[in-house]
């Protein structure tokens, strides 16, 4: 299996370690690392220590026996499980779009990175959202009542950014500032959105992401990197 399935491939991997220009033996954490492949890329290419982290036991075990010197294990980039401070950079790649809480991952990013530290997404992204897609987001994070869900006390941690698969930015941009997360990179990347949909296409592809995707205009592709400030 190849985890490279998602718009920019490793040029858009590349682009953001060279701006961040980290040195050698830098931590870094791969939120949603699927089958290992950008993982062992930023070792091979830039000697990093690399940690993949995924929900799925079975992508996890793969991409253990495809790539044995690189450390993955099994967690949910909403609820990182190691100490803070502990990484010189944090990765997301097409995968805060996925997250139930997407606000809430990115707090966990903050508390694990080290002062001075870089946060790394890219992902799907409505650039500029219709007040019906505000009207759906709010409809989204609406809680249930007691009555259609008795466990409604957990209902507060829901805090959904996402549109038809695609991120709103404007609470993540709130998040950013207030954590003190300093966006030093914002760069919209359409074009390596209708590559990948052109080139799933080509190759057989008919699932709903190189029909939906291509097919919206409104649906964009985003790299962001942030710096957390030093106190």
């Amino acid at each position: 299996m190849n985890s490279l399935t998602r718009p920019g491939g490793l040029e858009i991997t590349k682009k953001a370690f060279d701006i961040c220009n980290l040195p050698k033996s830098a931590k870094v954490l791969d939120i949603g690392c699927s089958y290992g492949d950008t993982s062992a890329y930023l070792k091979s290419e830039y000697d990093f220590c690399v940690t993949g982290i995924d929900k799925s036991d079975e992508v996890v075990s793969e991409a253990k026996e495809k790539h044995p010197d690189i450390n993955f294990m099994v967690g949910d980039g909403q609820e990182i499980d190691f100490s803070s401070r502990s990484f010189d950079c944090v990765l997301m790649e097409c995968v805060l779009s996925l997250m139930q809480n997407p606000i809430e991952s990115i707090h966990e990013a903050f508390c694990v990175l080290k002062e001075g530290g870089y946060l790394i997404i890219h992902d799907l992204y409505m650039p500029h959202p219709s007040g019906e897609d505000i009207e759906a987001l709010k409809q989204i994070r609406k809680p249930k009542t007691d009555d259609e869900d008795k466990r409604s006390c957990g209902e507060e941690l829901r805090f959904a950014c996402t549109v038809n698969g695609a991120l709103i930015l404007n609470d993540i941009g709130d998040a950013l500032e207030d954590l003190g997360l300093e966006v030093i990179l914002f760069e919209d990347r359409k074009p390596d959105l209708g590559s990948f949909a052109a080139s799933m296409i080509f190759n057989g592809c008919n699932d709903d992401f190189c029909g939906m995707k291509q097919g919206n205009s409104k649906i964009s592709y985003f790299l962001l990197i942030a710096k957390k400030e030093k106190k």
